[in-house]
């Protein structure tokens, strides 16, 4: 097999279609939306060149039993649940927000993710995306004071194991006892502040986000953002919209600077430390683990 790519519109008017098989081409991309809207029971896309998943892969993908990305440079792919404050008409302290859980991907299968919140109170402290779905929630996000609220994926529901998935046979595949996904593993994306910013202490391989508009609630619709690091060298950083995420870069200790700056000329800054710690934290499917090394 020779397929390096699949056309968008391939399976356009085929609403019929349960099975598809790519496995063992040289598919290096795959269209977003290529599956929409096709009532897919078994998908092979083993054995290809793919390193990420488009978005909205499995939008609307709502009955997939058997999935295989496993043979792929990018596999395990990871879809990772990310917290996200859509727009609020008022995001000011002793308002709740509202936040969701986002796969850029979607999601194939159901995913269940429990939430925890220090600061403030939630609506409910678990959210779930169905198969098919992008987006999970909302759930409302209430601060108990005048500080910042940090929310946080506590545990992320997970999919079979590569050694379970070689125990379902075709007969549990038919009579719908067994469902089977290769290549993919679920994860929580790094916690969401609202409300505020403060000080943070991260892991090497951590990363925390800001959600701006509840941090400057007198700024309002088309404010505008800037940061400044004084080590660049310790973390990353990164404005889309009024999201600001940071990301351990090296140890150390770094001053950060956010500048909201108002249609009307108004501006704002606001400083805070970010520490980074020499340990090592990782994240696979929700759990977190540090890593000792021991002493020679």
């Amino acid at each position: 097999n020779r397929l390096t790519t699949l056309p968008a519109a391939l399976f356009d008017g085929l609403s019929r279609l349960e099975h598809v098989g790519a496995s063992d081409n040289q598919l290096t991309t795959l269209p977003p939306n290529l599956f929409a809207g096709l009532p897919l029971d078994r998908l092979w896309l083993n054995g290809n060149r793919l390193t990420s998943l488009p978005p909205r892969l499995f939008e609307g993908v709502t009955e997939l039993r058997v999935l295989d990305l496993s043979n792929n440079p990018g596999a395990p792919f990871v879809l990772m649940l990310e917290l996200v404050a859509p727009p609020a008409p008022d995001s000011s302290p002793g308002h709740s927000a509202a936040i969701v859980a986002e796969v850029a991907a979607g999601v194939p299968f159901e995913v269940q993710a429990s939430l925890s919140a220090s600061g403030g109170a939630l609506s409910a402290h678990s959210i779930l995306l169905e198969a098919g779905q992008t987006r999970g929630g909302p759930i409302s996000v209430a601060p108990r004071g005048d500080g910042p609220v940090r929310v946080e994926l506590d545990a992320v529901s997970g999919i079979l194991e590569e050694w379970e998935c070689d125990n379902v046979s075709s007969v549990d595949v038919v009579l719908n006892r067994r469902r089977c996904y290769r290549g993919v593993r679920t994860a929580a994306g790094a916690p969401l502040v609202l409300y505020g910013l403060s000080d943070q202490t991260l892991a090497l391989d951590s990363a925390i986000k800001f959600d701006l508009p509840t941090a400057f609630p007198d700024f309002g619709e088309g404010t505008s953002y800037a940061v400044k690091s004084s080590d660049p060298a310790a973390v990353a950083v990164d404005i889309a919209g009024g999201l600001l995420t940071i990301a351990a870069a090296g140890g150390g200790e770094t001053t950060l600077i956010v500048t909201a700056m108002a249609p009307d000329g108004r501006r704002e800054a606001r400083r805070f430390t970010v520490t980074v710690e020499q340990s090592i934290r990782s994240r696979w499917g929700g759990w977190r683990s540090v890593l000792l090394k021991p002493p020679p």
